[in-house]
């Protein structure tokens, strides 16, 4: 099968929050990469999956313009949308099928293939595609509004064999960071609030926040309970970074007990908490220390985005092209 440079696949994934389409050529240069994040209510926490699925119907109304304008200038070889959270049996969101049935609508008009992947594995190929790692045997730390996982991941052919083996066993960093910011007056989601209050503070903090891990596992919740009792007594920037900070104690006891179980010294980090510059500035020192390396990627592709969609979708095109010759 002849591949010419106008070739691209397209990737889309509706989660919880944002509507991501994405297109890439199979060279993996970015084409596109277009995001409408979904409104939620002042004071709110979240979004119920009812409301989540109504505006995806929008915004992929809204976005229509942009693939018609992909279409006119590049030869659309495959679409590859995310269709459901986790590449494992029962996982399912209602929001997912938003972006699946969009995609198997324009994959049938265009003419062309349609690919299937998840929102973890479409994170964790977004993650990988401007860092220079070993990729054939990784940890991959999630870490996102709804998710706070470390996987053991090992390359196969189409992406990766993906086990679960550390992360957090209640609330995820995210939903800790919104709860936070929401008690603090800030709009959700509340990550870029946290982490510049974080960035800005030049208190030193004099007694962080308890930590619960245990052999690569974490008990989150117990954290906001301790900021609850003092958050009426100090400023949002030093609450800020106490938050910020004790993500980042958590993240390297964890990773460190893991890292020496598998002898593994590479991790990278997706999902939208890994986009905090707190965070990744802080991980990256001390994971040192360790000779640990830690491998952030840049904003637009460690929140939700459909880059990932994309890369795999190239992946599957390739694998069925050479099964044609």
């Amino acid at each position: 099968m002849k591949q010419n440079q106008n070739n691209i696949i397209i990737g889309i994934d509706t989660s919880c929050y944002t509507t991501s389409i994405a297109a890439i050529s199979l060279d993996k240069k970015v084409i596109f990469n277009e995001k409408i994040l979904l409104k939620v209510k002042k004071d709110s926490k979240g979004l119920r999956q009812s409301e989540a699925v109504f505006q995806h119907i929008n915004n992929l109304g809204e976005i229509d313009s942009k693939i018609k304008s992909i279409i006119n200038k590049y030869n659309i070889v495959g679409i590859c949308a995310s269709t459901k959270p986790r590449p494992i049996k029962n996982s399912y969101m209602p929001v997912f099928t938003v972006g699946y049935n969009f995609s198997k609508l324009c994959s049938t008009m265009i003419g062309c293939d349609l690919y299937e992947t998840t929102h973890q594995e479409n994170h964790i190929e977004a993650s990988l595609l401007d860092n220079k790692l070993n990729k054939e045997k990784f940890l991959s730390v999630h870490m996102s509004g709804g998710t706070t996982e470390i996987l053991l991941c090992t390359k196969n052919k189409e992406s990766y064999d993906i086990e679960i083996v550390g992360g957090s066993k209640d609330i995820s960093f995210g939903q800790l960071i919104d709860r936070v910011g929401v008690k603090m007056g800030y709009d959700f989601p509340c990550g870029k609030y946290i982490d510049e209050n974080a960035l800005n503070c030049e208190s030193a903090i004099k007694q962080g926040l308890k930590t619960s891990v245990k052999e690569g596992y974490m008990n989150l919740s117990g954290l906001e309970n301790q900021i609850d009792n003092i958050i009426g007594n100090c400023g949002k920037e030093y609450i800020s970074k106490l938050v910020l900070d004790a993500v980042v104690r958590n993240m390297i006891k964890s990773i460190e007990h893991i890292s020496k179980e598998y002898n593994i010294k590479d991790i990278v980090f997706a999902g939208g908490v890994s986009a905090s510059k707190y965070i990744s500035k802080e991980l990256t020192n001390r994971l040192r220390k360790y000779k640990i390396n830690a491998y952030f990627t840049k904003p637009e592709y460690a929140t939700d985005n459909a880059v990932g969609c994309a890369l795999i979708g190239v992946k599957k095109f390739e694998n069925k092209s050479l099964n044609y010759k």
